[in-house]
C-alpha cells in the first residue's frame, strides 16, 4: 500500500484543509499520524498514491494553510518506509 499524508500545525489548519479538499472533490481519508512522524496536530489527511502530490502541496500553500509536512508512505507486510517530501 502506498499513500501520502499531510500533517498540520494545528487542528484548525487540519479542519480548513479538510473542507478545502472536500469542496474540490479530492478523495482523502482522516488519518492518525504514525508514531514515526512528529506533528503538533495528531490528525492528518491521507491521499492515495495516484494523487499528484505537487498539486496537493500547491493548493495547500496557496490557501495559507500551514502544514508540518507532506509524507510518502509505503507499507507492506513486513515493513513501512516513510519519506518526508515537503
Amino acid at each position: 500500500m502506498k499513500y501520502y499524508i499531510l500533517t498540520f500545525q494545528s487542528t484548525h489548519h487540519y479542519m480548513r484543509a479538510e473542507k478545502l479538499f472536500d469542496d474540490l472533490d479530492y478523495e482523502f481519508e482522516l488519518a492518525n499520524i504514525p508514531p514515526e512522524i512528529s506533528a503538533d496536530c495528531g490528525l492528518g489527511l491521507k491521499f492515495d498514491s495516484c494523487v499528484d502530490e505537487e498539486k496537493v502541496y500547491t493548493i495547500i500553500k496557496r490557501s495559507g494553510i500551514e502544514i508540518d509536512g507532506l509524507y510518502y508512505i509505503e507499507k507492506n507486510e513486513n515493513s513501512k518506509d516513510l519519506e518526508k517530501i515537503k
